[in-house]
């Protein structure tokens, strides 16, 4: 053979062994694990030690299981005996759907089915006693068909997730690339070389056009003309691919097929369904994408605006019947505001900002409003005591700065170099108070205002006293009218004004003004939220409490309950509320928001889930 030849195939193979080299190299000397290995550690032993771990949490189940039947028995509340019980199955399931280090349980395995039904039931037993027999003989299955060391599943779980199949080689490959020691040393550089070169952000993201945007209008006090938004790859190949409801789109999920099966299925629980379609960065924004003025935008139909795909299956669905909230309108109309407000969306972030959730919250409070008037929905009447003894609550807002590093920026891998930098929003972080019966008899007004001022700060305040002694003692109405122009903001005045009204009121309520922070309430809610990564921000993250869920429940001034998962609002959610579907008891209305991008790229696809 040609010695030039040679020469090639032995530097060809030094290329394609030097990844795995250095990889071995940093797995020896560091602290991690030894990613080489992986492949021989899951044909000879991690099939074994998961039976092992199986049969264990088996029998902890049944252990647990017949505990929480006598405590039961005993009287003992259902919540509290099946708390092991529920962390049991939890513990025996994440055994279960971790084969090896990279495969997971397929989920049409009969073994993955009967776990999930065992949750699903485990979970509705609190509120639906009924399902106790169902219950018992599904967990004494589980424990059947985990209980037991088995070669023979040991052997399958080798033949059908290990090395020799794709699902494995893929992951395992993921793995290596994004773990790799020489990746990890060399792709950031090189990414940073790709950008100053060729200003390119990375596969994930699209740069914005340059434009004049100067200002708070730029999302930025200090933004310069050659500021740029940063955009999620798949919101802009959303809005230019074919809609998933096009016949070139047919080996696709169809999204209105799953949301009309999910629509009938809460129908049979009682349950109203409201659609919210979260418009994209890029269709209320498409001049920041690419470059057109906001005004050629807003009337070219045709083009990346709030007429795309996304806004056209929300119309679809409102003329079906579907019960939906429209944000595209009001979220283009208040852009006009943005020079003066800041934008609705954040610079290098697929996400709205405080005054997008804000204003997302107040335009679907109005559509439950709606749907309340129109006689579709009948919630309990908040004026009212409720059957638990327990009235209802009033929420406030305080400001609250929190600093953001847009996910579109972590997204491209240059934010370690300080490319992007980080925002500043200011949200306003929702608390709660709850309105609770006042003890004791009526009370004169000013003896109302002793009683209830009794935990105020003493105020020395020349003002107040000054003006306060013309008042007869008993005549709180007179105290107010003198002492309104006194200096406010010490803590005195902020527990004087919180605590004064009542007084006058004629029935025998007050604002306990203890304020803690806005929690879901599964028990008492009628209104349940299913969300995404736009239900999240701000309201589990930084500031916490200011995301729309929050605000929402604000402007309806009752609780709410929400499950939320990133990215999957599309099945995931469903998948999580199903398995908890003892939480649709008591609820008359069941929210679902996702972004638009999901009706064509939701993770898991549009599936059908059972309940």
């Amino acid at each position: 053979m040609n010695k030039k030849y040679i020469a090639i195939v032995v530097l060809f193979g030094i290329l394609l062994l030097l990844p795995f080299t250095v990889q071995a190299v940093a797995d020896l000397r560091g602290d991690k694990r030894f990613v080489s290995l992986d492949i021989f550690k899951d044909v000879v032993y991690t099939p074994f030690v998961r039976e092992s771990n199986l049969s264990a949490g088996a029998m902890h189940l049944d252990s647990v299981w017949r505990a929480a039947r006598e405590s039961i028995a005993a009287g003992t509340e259902a919540g509290e005996a099946l708390e092991p019980v529920i962390g049991a199955l939890s513990d025996l399931e994440a055994v279960a759907l971790t084969v090896n280090a990279y495969a997971e349980l397929d989920t049409a395995e009969a073994g993955y089915k009967l776990l999930k039904q065992a949750d699903t039931l485990l979970a509705s037993l609190e509120d639906e006693p009924e399902n106790f027999k169902a219950a018992d003989s599904t967990l004494k299955a589980v424990v059947g068909e985990f209980g037991q060391f088995s070669l023979w599943r040991a052997f399958l779980s080798v033949k059908h997730y290990g090395v020799w199949t794709s699902r494995y080689l893929r992951a395992f490959e993921n793995k290596v690339e994004d773990e790799n020691a020489l990746v990890l040393a060399v792709r950031p550089r090189y990414q940073l070389a790709v950008w100053n070169i060729f200003n390119d952000p990375g596969e994930k993201v699209v740069l914005g056009a340059a434009g004049k945007c100067i200002g708070k209008s730029c999302g930025r006090e200090t933004a310069e003309a050659s500021d740029r938004w940063l955009f999620y790859r798949q919101d802009v190949e959303f809005l230019v691919q074919p809609s998933p409801l096009d016949v070139r789109s047919a080996k696709l999920d169809n999204p209105v097929q799953a949301i009309l099966r999910f629509r009938d299925q809460l129908k049979a629980k009682g349950v109203e369904l409201l659609v919210v379609v979260t418009p994209g960065k890029p269709s209320i924004y498409p001049e920041r994408l690419t470059g057109a003025s906001a005004a050629v935008g807003a009337e070219n139909a045709s083009g990346l605006n709030g007429a795309g795909h996304g806004k056209k299956i929300l119309d679809s669905l409102t003329r079906a019947g579907f019960n939906t909230v429209d944000l595209y309108t009001p979220l283009l109309a208040a852009k006009k505001d943005d020079a003066s407000l800041g934008p609705l969306y954040l610079n290098d972030d697929t996400h709205w900002t405080p005054r997008g959730a804000e204003l997302a919250a107040a335009e679907i409070a109005a559509a439950v409003n709606r749907l309340e008037s129109d006689g579709k929905i009948n919630l309990t009447e908040l004026r009212q005591k409720h059957a638990d003894g327990s009235y209802p609550m009033s929420f406030v807002a305080k400001d609250s700065v929190a600093d953001r590093m847009g996910d579109v920026g972590e997204m491209s891998g240059l934010n370690k170099f300080g490319v992007f930098k980080t925002q500043r929003v200011t949200g306003h972080v929702v608390m709660q108070q709850n309105i609770i019966e006042r003890i004791g008899m009526a009370q004169s007004s000013a003896n109302c205002l002793d009683s209830l001022m009794k935990d105020c700060p003493e105020r020395d305040d020349s003002c107040y006293f000054a003006k306060n002694s013309p008042c007869d003692e008993d005549d709180a109405a007179c105290v107010r009218a003198l002492t309104k122009s006194c200096p406010k903001g010490s803590a005195f005045d902020s527990c004087y004004y919180a605590r004064m009204w009542p007084c006058e009121e004629s029935d025998s309520l007050y604002y306990d003004t203890t304020r803690t922070p806005f929690k879901d309430d599964f028990r008492k809610a009628q209104i349940l939220i299913l969300g995404d990564s736009f239900s999240r921000i701000y309201q589990t993250d930084s500031p916490v409490n200011a995301g729309w869920i929050a605000h929402f429940a604000k402007e309806m001034g009752r609780p709410v309950a929400s499950i939320v998962s990133d990215g999957g609002a599309s099945t995931l959610v469903r998948e999580k509320l199903a398995r908890k579907a003892g939480v649709l008891k008591g609820k008359k209305l069941l929210i679902w928001e996702f972004v638009e991008r999901d009706l064509r790229f939701g993770a898991e696809g549009w599936k059908e889930v059972d309940f």
